[in-house]
Order: C-alpha cells, then structure tokens, then sequence
C-alpha cells in the first residue's frame, strides 16, 4: 500500500483520510488542530508538526483545506508540503475548494524547472 500524507482534517479531509486509512495505506497527518487527528491516531496514522515533515518520503501528499490562505499556507510556507522531500514520482493532490488564479500559481510553484 502507498505512504500518504493528508493534510487538512476538517469534515471532509478527515472522511477522507480515514478511508484511505481503513484501506490499508499508511497515513501521515498535518492538522493545525491536532485534536482533530484523535481518532486517526487510534487507527495507526501519525500525526507531525508541519506539512513538510507528513509529507517526507510519501507517495502522495494530500490537501484538503478551508480557501486560498490555508492552500498558500500549507503549500508554501517554510515548512510547507512542496518543502518536503516525497518520493520519487510521488503525487501533490490539491482537493480544496479554491480560486482558479490561486490553482494557477499553485500549479506554476509545484512544476520543476527543466534541467539545463
């Protein structure tokens, strides 16, 4: 099964989680309420500090968060989702409902520079 990192555990984000945990994947949690992430812990998910460290070596990183601030916020900040280092080939999933000039700086942030 995939390592996945999700982060965002509103009504959504923790349906969500916690069926991809009951499925068998290994979860990784980055909530800015950790007590959200109670019942998921129960169920063997892990919860970390920042996006960056749910998201180290993942196959999938996962958000699901409240508007653009939250995005940019988990996304970009220092300690951000695209700050960690997620295994090769490894999936950025934005599930947020968000403006569409947000998605496409987002878009724009998470493309590698071609290689010279």
């Amino acid at each position: 099964m995939a390592k996945i990192a999700f982060v965002g555990l509103g009504n959504m984000g923790l349906e969500m989680a916690s069926r991809l945990l009951k499925a068998g994947h290994q979860m990784s949690l980055y909530n800015r309420t950790e007590s959200r992430a109670e019942s998921l812990i129960c169920e063997g998910a892990k919860l970390h500090g920042t996006p960056k460290d749910a998201c180290q070596g993942v196959d999938a990183a996962i958000s699901m968060v409240a508007d653009d601030t939250a995005s940019r916020a988990v996304w970009l900040a220092p300690n951000g989702i695209l700050a960690a280092k997620m295994a090769e080939n490894g999936l950025a999933i934005e599930c947020s409902t968000l403006s569409h000039d947000w998605v496409m700086q987002l878009a724009a942030a998470s493309t590698p520079s071609p290689s010279a």
